[in-house]
């Protein structure tokens, strides 16, 4: 039974994953908070176990596609595994998920200022790998392509002093009535529609009339109704920021 850091998992795995097994598990097991059977915290350092179940499926073309999806538990709530079966092709779409917050900002010389942020992530992620190379995030790539710059730390503050002025192929575009959009390189990669009789709402485009939007961007971000992670995802090194100039929009 091989073991990753202090995770074991099913050797079967490894004919799937190749020389990226021991990266998907150490994401796998970054990203996941609660035990997937007695839904308890995980701990650092106690022995987990991963799960794997891979469905297979063949486009029209002949194209033949691998869904990965995992579950973390504890070691005695469960032993590693891999389940392999096969489903008919659906295309599947990648879905944004994001969140709107806003953060101070405090200066040398004792002022702070409110900096609107959106911190955001599509699912699932999608890599590539060119001429034998590194597996590489497509989402990160992009962002990098454009300005932005990684994040090293998942800390806000460290956040806020790093950051820097992305491309001028990046634009955050913010309407009349609320309807903002984030657009990279010609492509809207987020739209929302916002309500300006929303308290929240209406500070946040408050906050973004100002001129920028801190986008928080990558993988591995873990984002809720009520909460946003990016600490697992600034130590796996998939964690991008950038100010994002706003413009008006009709």
């Amino acid at each position: 039974m091989p073991v990753t850091l202090n995770v074991a998992w099913d050797g079967r795995l490894e004919p799937y994953k190749g020389r990226d097994t021991t990266r998907y598990v150490a994401t796998a097991a970054a990203v996941a908070t609660r035990c997937a059977e007695c839904r308890r915290p995980l701990r650092a350092g106690e022995p987990l176990s991963l799960i794997v179940d891979i469905t297979e499926s063949k486009a029209p073309d002949g194209t033949e596609y691998r869904t990965f999806s995992d579950w973390v538990c504890h070691r005695h709530c469960g032993e590693p595994a891999v389940t392999v079966h096969e489903s008919p092709y659906r295309p599947e779409g990648l879905a944004p998920l994001a969140a709107r917050v806003m953060l101070t900002h405090g200066t040398d010389s004792g002022a702070s200022r409110i900096v609107p942020v959106l911190a955001y992530t599509v699912v699932p992620v999608v890599s590539f790998r060119e001429n034998g190379g590194e597996l590489t995030s497509a989402l990160v790539a992009i962002l990098l392509s454009h300005g932005f710059q990684l994040a090293m730390s998942g800390d806000y503050s460290d956040i806020l002093d790093q950051a820097r002025q992305t491309g001028q192929a990046c634009s955050f575009s913010v309407s009349r009535g609320g309807l903002i959009a984030l657009d990279v390189g010609g492509e809207t990669m987020y739209r929302e529609q916002l309500d300006p009789e929303s308290p929240d709402d209406a500070g946040w485009l408050q906050a973004a009339g100002n001129g920028s939007v801190l986008v928080i961007g990558g993988d591995n971000l873990l984002i809720s109704d009520s909460s946003v992670d990016i600490v697992a995802a600034a130590r796996l090194g998939t964690l991008v920021i950038g100010n994002v100039s706003v413009r008006s929009a009709s």
